[in-house]
């Protein structure tokens, strides 16, 4: 057995139960949120209406181009997918990407496993391959429990709705393929998060600091977003945030979309770069 993969499977392991537990609530908040749909759909003004309100609201709740709140996919973008699974995977993410170099560093137990035949190389590339495999176990599950839930809650059904000119509109159900999209484009976000942890850790090799600066670049990205459909002057700035082109694309809805490459790239990137500088610098002291 190579040390590699005796890194990758001891990290996996240690770390079994808090995954059963992120993966656990996941499920949870997901199914709740379906299990919400038939009581409110029936109920247009409990969720609004997708031209309504401002554009900072509209931005916050995800409603753009003309999502209409009260069909499958438009409730589970503005009550899952536009804010609550995205953040519950990044915070996953930051754990992850933070745990995988920082956390130990902190306590000296990786200098322990440094003193044993491996390399920080094979630390670092089987300790980000444990990550990922880990943040997309519960991804997957908790994806595939929403394609579950969806027929039970009426979700897979087509709605029709009639505006105040007569006019009706159909949208469809939601499907399996969508739910993959939208949870795919979620993974994403999470994984870039999630890797830029990581740098911050093989970097400083502290623990506080990295979950410190990687949450504040999570959630400075999304108030950047946000505040920009305030005011053009910060357009320009949100080309930054994730969060711009994974409100703007809405892959949940329209698919996915070249821009899923952005994210895998900012995670490769972050990775070469961790590898680069934690091989330079010496640990820092427990």
């Amino acid at each position: 057995m190579s040390a590699s993969y005796s890194v990758y499977r001891q990290w996996m392991r240690d770390r079994r139960l808090s995954t059963a537990s992120w993966a656990i609530g996941s499920i949870v908040i997901v199914v709740a949120t379906a299990a919400f749909y038939p009581s409110l759909s029936s109920n247009s003004d409990a969720l609004g209406s997708g031209d309504s309100g401002s554009g900072t609201m509209s931005s916050l709740m995800g409603l753009s181009g003309g999502i209409n709140p009260s069909s499958p996919l438009g409730y589970l973008w503005i009550s899952l997918y536009a804010n609550v699974l995205p953040w519950t995977l990044m915070a996953l993410g930051i754990a992850l990407g933070t745990a995988a170099i920082a956390s130990d560093e902190d306590t000296g137990a990786l200098e322990y496993l440094l003193s044993g035949p491996v390399t920080r190389t094979q630390v670092v590339m089987s300790r980000c391959a444990s990550a990922v495999t880990l943040l997309a176990v519960v991804t997957l599950l908790t994806g595939i429990s929403l394609v579950v839930a969806l027929p039970i809650f009426d979700l897979t059904d087509a709605v029709t709705t009639t505006a105040a000119d007569g006019t009706s509109t159909t949208d469809p159900g939601a499907t399996a393929g969508d739910i993959a999209a939208g949870t795919l484009s979620s993974f994403a976000v999470a994984l870039s998060i999630m890797a830029i942890a990581f740098l911050i850790g093989a970097i400083s090799g502290r623990k506080g600091l990295t979950m410190g600066i990687s949450s504040a670049i999570g959630i400075g990205g999304y108030v950047l977003y946000t505040l920009s459909n305030m005011t053009s002057a910060l357009e320009a700035l949100t080309w930054v945030s994730p969060w711009r082109w994974y409100i703007d694309d809405v892959m949940l809805i329209n698919g996915l979309t070249t821009a899923l490459l952005l994210p895998v790239a900012t995670a490769i990137v972050c990775l070469l770069i961790g590898w680069w500088a934690f091989r330079r610098r010496d640990l820092q002291s427990s």
